[in-house]
C-alpha cells in the first residue's frame, strides 16, 4: 500500500472501518498527503476540490490550536464544497465559528457542560442508565445500538437541552438522517434537507416556548444569552438546535456501541474489565475513545498561504485532520494499534484540542461510564451474535446495527 491508493473522500474507502493501515502508511511517508479532487457527491455534497489529509499527532494539534491560519468557518469544518447558501447557513452553527465569535456564542452554554457541573447531574445519568438496561435485560438479545447505545444519550439530550423526552424517537429518526446522508439505508438528499427542515422547524416551536417560559435548559440559556449586547436570532437558534440534535446524541451512542464490540473482539481485556469494573472502567472508557474515535476528522481552510512540514499549503485549501490516525502515532502512543484498558498515560485526540474542544466531553464519559457499569454489572455475559453493520461514511464512524444476546436478567 501507498500514499494515494484510497480516496478518503469516497465513503467507500471506510466500509469496513477506519482504514488505519493507510494511515499508518501516510504517517511514515506521507503525514501531509495531497487527496486529489473526485468530484463524486457522496450525499453530503460534491467534493470539487482535493484536500490535504494531515495523518500525525502534532499536526493535527497546531492545525486545531492556530485558528487564525486554519480557519473553521472559511469553509466549515465538513469536507465536502458548499454553495454560498449552504455556507451562511452552516456558519451560524457554533461548531463553525473562529474566534472572537466562537467564544461569545460557546460562553453562552459553556458552564452547563463544565465537570462540576456534569458531577452534579451524576446521580440522574446513573438513573437513567439503569432505566435503559431495564428495557432488555428480561429479554436475552437485542440490538445493542437501538437498545442500548442509542437510548441514553437521547434522554439525556432531550432533558438537557429541553426537548420533551416523548420527542425523542423524531430526533433520533432526524438526527440519522442528517448524519447518515452517505448511506442509502439511513438517508439521501431529499430526507436529509427534509429532517434539517423539521429540525429547524422544530426549534422555532421549542423557541417561542422558551421565550415566554424560561427556564434552566441549555435551549433557553441560548435564547436568552447576549451577543454584543443584541439577543440570540432566530437562524441562530436553530442552527444551534440542529447541532444538538446531530451531535449532542450520535457520537456518544457511536463510541458506545464501539466500546461493546472493541470488548467482544479482546476477551483477555474483557475479562480485565469484569474482573474490577471500578478499578478499569475509566481506563477502558478513554481505551476506547482514542482506538475508535466516532468522527472521523475535521477541515480546516488555510487563511494564507502557509505550510507543513515543509509541504506548501495555498489560500483557500483544505485540510483535514484525522483523528484515528493521529490516535494511533507510533510517536506518542506505544504498540497504538493494541487494545490496552490500561494504557496510562492516554493522551488522545477525540474530542479534539484548542478551542474547538468538545464541549459534551465530560457529559460523554459520564454516560459512558454508566451504561458500561449498568451492563457489565447486570449483563455480564454480554457477547455479539452478528457481524455489526456499519454506517457507509467520510465523516462519521457509525454503526447502524449490533446484535447481542446475553443471559436474560430473572
Amino acid at each position: 500500500m501507498k500514499p494515494g491508493d484510497l480516496d478518503l473522500a469516497n465513503p467507500d474507502s471506510f466500509e469496513t472501518g477506519q482504514p488505519y493501515d493507510y494511515f499508518r502508511v501516510l504517517r511514515e511517508q506521507a503525514p501531509v498527503h495531497w487527496n486529489p479532487p473526485n468530484g463524486q457527491d457522496s450525499g453530503l455534497g460534491p467534493m470539487l476540490e482535493g484536500f490535504f489529509v494531515v495523518s500525525r499527532y502534532t499536526d493535527v494539534i497546531d492545525v486545531s490550536r492556530t485558528p487564525k491560519i486554519f480557519s473553521s468557518a472559511v469553509g466549515t469544518v465538513f469536507l465536502p464544497d458548499h454553495t454560498p447558501e449552504q455556507l451562511a447557513s452552516f456558519r451560524l452553527m457554533l461548531i463553525n465559528m473562529d474566534p472572537p465569535e466562537h467564544v461569545r456564542y460557546r460562553r453562552l452554554i459553556q458552564r452547563g457542560f463544565t465537570p462540576k457541573m456534569v458531577k452534579q447531574l451524576e446521580p440522574r445519568i446513573r438513573k437513567h442508565a439503569t432505566r435503559v438496561v431495564d428495557g432488555v435485560a428480561k429479554q436475552g438479545e437485542c440490538d445493542f445500538v437501538e437498545g442500548l447505545a442509542a437510548v441514553l444519550p437521547l434522554i439525556l439530550i432531550c432533558e438537557l437541552a429541553g426537548f420533551p423526552e416523548e420527542d425523542r424517537h423524531k430526533i433520533f429518526k432526524w438526527s440519522n438522517q442528517m448524519i447518515g446522508g452517505e448511506d442509502p439505508e439511513m438517508s439521501n438528499k431529499e430526507t436529509q434537507q427534509a429532517a434539517a427542515a423539521s429540525a429547524f422547524l422544530y426549534a422555532q416551536e421549542l423557541a417561542a416556548r422558551k421565550r415566554k417560559e424560561p427556564d434552566d435548559t441549555l435551549i433557553s440559556k441560548y435564547i436568552h444569552g447576549e451577543i454584543e449586547g443584541r439577543t440570540v436570532g432566530e437562524a441562530e437558534i436553530a442552527s444551534f438546535v440542529t447541532l444538538l440534535l446531530a451531535a449532542g446524541s450520535e457520537t456518544t451512542r457511536t463510541a458506545t456501541s464501539h466500546g461493546m464490540w472493541l470488548l467482544c473482539q479482546h476477551p483477555d481485556q474483557y475479562d480485565l474489565l469484569r474482573s474490577d469494573v471500578d478499578r478499569y472502567l475509566p481506563g477502558a472508557i478513554e481505551e476506547i475513545l482514542r482506538y475508535h474515535p466516532p468522527i472521523l476528522l475535521m477541515r480546516r481552510t488555510a487563511t494564507q498561504d502557509t505550510e507543513i512540514r515543509g509541504v506548501p499549503i495555498a489560500k483557500g485549501q483544505k485540510v483535514a485532520t484525522y483523528y484515528g490516525s493521529a490516535n494511533r502515532d507510533e510517536e506518542f502512543f506505544t504498540d497504538p494499534d493494541r487494545f490496552d484498558i490500561t494504557r496510562a498515560p492516554n493522551p488522545h485526540l477525540t474530542f479534539g484540542i484548542g478551542e474547538h474542544f468538545c464541549l459534551g466531553a465530560s457529559l460523554a464519559r459520564m454516560q459512558l461510564n454508566c451504561i458500561f457499569r449498568e451492563i457489565l454489572t447486570r449483563l455480564p455475559d454480554m457477547q455479539i451474535s452478528e457481524p455489526p453493520r456499519l454506517q457507509r461514511s467520510s465523516l462519521a464512524d457509525g454503526i447502524k446495527e449490533m446484535r447481542v444476546r446475553f443471559t436474560p436478567e430473572a
